[in-house]
């Protein structure tokens, strides 16, 4: 299994550091996810794939 990381604030999980970072920044400065970065969460492709 790949390595995961981690945002600090929503918890959402991503395949590579860079999207964690950058969600963790849009979270801390806007405090809500933006769409464009939170759909490309493990979480969201799961919830894909369930379809």
């Amino acid at each position: 299994m790949a390595e995961l990381y981690m945002c600090r604030i929503c918890k959402l999980h991503y395949t590579k550091k860079e999207l964690a970072d950058a969600c963790f920044a849009w979270c801390s400065t806007h405090d809500s996810c933006k769409l464009d970065i939170a759909s490309q969460s493990v979480e969201a492709g799961a919830a894909r794939k369930a379809k």
